[in-house]
């Protein structure tokens, strides 16, 4: 079965896998009791290819040209950002080097003759060991993380209405402002459930933003940097500022890339314990990546139509038009799960061919229906002071309807770019390992 999966900080958008082998670095592996990795052989193979076998009898076959552009001296990588120095196109493809050897310090050295000079490549086994996972598996990626991370981030946590209220990913908002260890287990909440409430913010405007400078910074969209979730009674405006219910969505699905993280922060609401009637305007989510794993199960041809169809959403919102292309589930290239795109209210007609229609509708009916059973939500009313943050592009958020003349509702929402969340998440995991003795 395959694996869901969401973007990690790099831009190939490499997905978090399930079940996978996970390598830490070479500091802390003696710490976990964890072998290096060691080059047992090294040797010229054919068409130019240098074949390496490391002590787990695992072997990989480097190209000479990929050896040569991935040489990890200060003359070929700038030392403090990482960045590659060397200048790719005018490399030789057909490059051979003039010696391969293991040195005495297990460091594949190898040398090459470039306009008369000799450069000196060393490659750590770590490294080698790392970066040859797609050449020992002939995959087109790596299980393992980037170089400046500890080891890979834990696995997300699908859940329903049962597991999320048993584990429910909640902190307060002097823990999360406070400690870096606060911000850190907020983050980790945020990044395995793909939603994350602090609770007690001060009911102050522009709070929200506070809140997202401890990690990361505020997106601005045509929207403006932040944006009021409340009755707006003008003709044209979005269907937010209104009492109308909305359902299941994510936002954004019209814009050529939707945010990846948005943050609601309450600043008014009725008390719906002083009310003897449901108030309305109750928030609800669902894990979208749990309902597609639920149809890849047991309606394999409902999510093969769902991840291969495209469908065009759109909008008008005073005076602006957007539009962009999305399959309902998008996945990599291993048809791992990456984000979810839904939203009936901005999903314009169909245009496929006529085979496709019938089993479109049909599979959008059944990811629905399970989206929308009671068993597989989270709802609660806001109360002023909760601010929820969630994935946009794996938790499907909505409301239920209110009477804007009855219920003083205020919410303060804004977006931010997902990977700058998960980069501070990565190096506060980092960070705390670094310390541990």
């Amino acid at each position: 079965m395959r694996r869901l999966a969401i973007p990690l900080v790099q831009t190939s958008r490499q997905a978090h896998k399930r079940g996978k082998a996970t390598m830490v670095s070479a500091s802390l592996r003696a710490d976990l009791g964890t072998p290096s990795p060691v080059i047992t052989s090294a040797l010229p193979a054919h068409h130019l290819t240098a074949k390496v076998i490391f002590d787990s009898n695992m072997t990989a076959d480097f190209k000479y040209i990929w050896l040569r552009d991935n040489c990890q001296c200060s003359k070929c990588v700038d030392p403090s950002t990482k960045q590659k120095l060397v200048d790719t196109p005018a490399l030789d493809v057909n490059i051979k080097p003039l010696s391969l050897t293991i040195s005495e310090n297990g460091m594949l050295e190898i040398t090459w003759s470039e306009d008369g000079d000799i450069h000196k490549s060393e490659y750590d086994p770590v490294w080698l060991h790392k970066y040859g996972q797609s050449f020992m598996h002939n995959s087109f990626e790596s299980d393992m993380v980037d170089v400046d991370q500890v080891y890979q981030r834990p696995e997300m946590e699908l859940w329903d209405r049962t597991t999320i209220w048993a584990n429910f990913p909640e902190m307060s908002y002097k823990e999360m402002m406070e400690s870096d260890n606060g911000l850190r287990q907020w983050l980790d909440l945020f990044y395995r459930f793909g939603v994350a409430v602090l609770r007690g913010v001060p009911t102050e405007e522009n709070k929200i933003q506070e809140v997202v400078k401890r990690f990361a910074y505020v997106k601005e969209t045509q929207y403006g940097l932040t944006f009021d979730v409340i009755n707006k009674p003008v003709e044209g405006s979005h269907l937010a500022y209104t009492g109308v219910a909305l359902a299941h969505h994510t936002d954004m699905n019209y814009r050529e890339k939707s945010p990846g993280m948005q943050l609601l922060h309450c600043l008014k609401a009725n008390d719906p314990k002083l009310s003897d009637t449901d108030p309305g305007g109750r928030s609800f989510f669902a894990d979208g990546f749990r309902i597609a794993r639920w149809l890849e199960e047991n309606e394999p041809a409902a999510y093969h139509v769902l991840t291969s169809t495209p469908v065009r959403f759109a909008i008008k919102n005073e005076g602006q038009q957007y539009s962009a292309l999305w399959p309902i589930l998008c996945t990599n290239a291993d048809g791992d799960m990456t984000e979810v795109h839904y939203n009936n209210r901005t999903m314009k007609p169909l245009q496929a061919p006529t085979h496709v229609v019938t089993p479109f509708y049909h599979a959008h009916k059944l990811f629905s229906e399970k989206l929308t059973e009671q068993s597989s939500g989270l709802e609660f009313n806001m109360v002023p002071g909760d601010l929820v943050a969630f994935n946009n592009r794996r938790v499907l958020h909505g409301r239920t309807a209110f009477d804007a003349t009855k219920v003083d509702r205020h919410l303060q929402g804004c977006y931010v770019d997902i990977d700058e969340a998960f980069s501070k998440y990565d190096s506060l995991r980092t960070k705390q390992w670094s310390t541990q003795p």
